[in-house]
């Protein structure tokens, strides 16, 4: 892949965190140019940590298989189904040959689940084994592997149960505080993410509901936010973020995402480089009420940029980086369709490449 890597080096300049985005998730040639740019932001600029969008909680066995574990990347180390993608396991390889850290940013179980933090969280010692017994009698009510029937479940549970539910983890937090020594900084974090699940759960039912305040309440993207600060405060090193370009832009129309928190908290020293594609196939979520997910995704054929569009703007057959400040465009693409809104406020840089290919994990039945 041709990219001119220099310019790009002169304009991240000394930034501790750069974010590398895509418009849609499990792209092929996404893949390609996020490794390509990984490995040179390590190698020419010294980064040392990447952090993906996927299960904080999860992402824990990944880091014990980059330090000293066998075989293939464990699948189960990365939500929404990262790590089945030969493409993302190549670029773990990469990672763990040139000694890069991972971490994962999300909340845990595909946004469904409080389980694997709770199992990592059971095993502590001076764990409260009656409070987390309590905490996991609740979540059992709603948990799921997949996130639609997981927020349905939740928005079917009494009020009692969800408020004894949001009772039990602040019992949970406070018992473990009591305990000196019980809690890692790990776990302590893993605590903070599954309190923010079930808040961003009472959001999420609240504003389907009716409230205008929640609806504009982004609880994920915060607790991917203090995840990064918390990686920040314990990483030497400069950092690369890779999610995807809703959660990386420096502004976005409807709320606070990622990387707002991010370029609040950093300034120049964040640099958000939004990935997208001149044309080809992109993989799309529909609902799909009789599969167990409830929803599958389908290939869809991306119609010639639009006017307007950084796409358009900067198209030209190859690979590229740009400035989107030199166009004035007002959108850029968001799976098959667009994201409006000034791009040259929401990305330092864009990246295109000419073709987008879906890889063999990106259609699925939801099952």
């Amino acid at each position: 892949m041709e990219i001119d890597l220099e310019s790009l080096a002169e304009r991240i300049g000394n930034a501790r965190v750069v974010a590398i985005g895509e418009s849609a998730h499990f792209v092929r040639e996404y893949h390609v140019l996020r490794k390509v740019l990984i490995e040179f932001l390590h190698q020419r600029l010294g980064f040392t940590t990447v952090a993906f969008e996927s299960g904080f909680s999860e992402g824990l066995a990944v880091r014990d298989w980059m330090r000293d574990g066998a075989g293939e990347p464990p699948e189960d180390g990365m939500t929404y189904r990262f790590a089945r993608c030969a493409e993302m396991r190549d670029l773990l390889w990469m990672m763990k040959q040139r000694g890069l850290g991972y971490w994962g940013l999300d909340l845990p179980g595909d946004l469904g689940s409080m389980g694997p933090a709770l199992d990592h969280l059971d095993r502590l010692p001076g764990a409260p084994r009656q409070t987390l017994s309590d905490v996991r009698r609740l979540v059992a009510k709603f948990a799921s592997a997949y996130t639609i029937p997981a927020f349905s479940a939740y928005r079917e549970m009494a009020l009692v149960d969800r408020d004894a539910l949001t009772l039990a983890l602040a019992e949970l937090s406070a018992r473990f505080a009591a305990t000196p020594g019980s809690l890692t900084a790990v776990a302590r974090h893993e605590l903070r993410l599954i309190t923010l699940l079930d808040q961003m759960l009472r959001a999420q039912a609240a504003a389907v509901d009716g409230s205008p305040e929640h609806a504009r309440l982004n609880i994920r993207d915060g607790a991917m936010a203090r995840t990064a600060e918390w990686i920040l405060d314990r990483t030497p090193g400069k950092v690369i973020i890779a999610a995807a370009n809703s959660h990386i832009q420096r502004r976005h129309p409807a709320f606070d995402v990622l990387g707002t928190h991010l370029s609040a908290l950093l300034g120049d020293d964040y640099v958000a480089i939004g990935v997208t594609c001149e044309g080809g196939r992109v993989a799309t979520r529909r609902l799909a009420p009789d599969a167990p997910a409830m929803a599958k995704t389908v290939e869809v054929e991306l119609e010639p940029p639009v006017e307007g569009s950084i796409e358009a703007a900067i198209a030209g057959g190859r690979p590229t980086i740009a400035d989107p400040g030199r166009f004035g465009a007002d959108r850029i693409r968001l799976l098959e369709t667009y994201a409006e809104g000034p791009v040259a406020e929401a990305f330092d840089l864009v990246a295109c490449v000419p073709v987008s290919t879906p890889t063999e994990q990106a259609v699925w039945s939801g099952y």
